[in-house]
């Protein structure tokens, strides 16, 4: 009992064959430098820079100042993990120049900075400033920051010249 393969069926099957056997083959490279890798960026430069559309003519240049209150110490959470950071005030410096310019002298701190402000201190950390809730820290650190809130609101007013 032979089993005969009409025209149609040998077409189909012949067809499976080269399909499955054309998945399997594998490329091989005509010369060995046909697929050499290239830097990205054209190899010409290192790197994007981005202009606004004006040009670099007004170009300004931003320099921020933070009020620090008290200097880096740890600080202790309510869960007990510890945090090296300064404290700082909620008012920052600012100051713009062109860019290029010497940088300008920051203008004065302000006399009465806020050391609380909605149940939240201002911590910097690695140059990074953050908020945290005054109810997350240790008894002991906030009874130092109410001293040091005293100590800045004690600080007269300055008189108008």
């Amino acid at each position: 009992m032979g089993f005969r393969m009409n025209g149609p069926m040998l077409g189909l099957l012949t067809g499976f064959l080269l399909a499955c056997g054309g998945a399997a083959q594998v490329v091989v490279p005509a010369s060995p430098k046909k697929f050499v890798s290239r830097p990205l960026g054209g190899g010409t430069t290192g790197g994007v820079e981005v202009l606004p559309q004006g040009g670099t003519e007004n170009q300004k240049v931003r320099y921020t100042t933070r009020v620090v209150l008290a200097e880096s110490r740890p600080w202790t959470s309510t869960d007990g993990k510890t945090l090296e950071a300064k404290l700082i005030a909620f008012e920052d410096l600012v100051v713009e120049a062109p860019k290029g310019a010497p940088q300008p002298t920051a203008p004065a701190p302000p006399a009465n900075p806020t050391v609380i402000r909605d149940g939240k201190i201002r911590l910097v950390s690695n140059q990074k400033p953050f908020e945290l809730a005054l109810e997350r820290l240790s008894q002991p650190d906030r009874e130092f920051i109410e001293r040091i809130r005293l100590q800045h609101a004690k600080k007269p007013l300055p008189t108008p010249p």
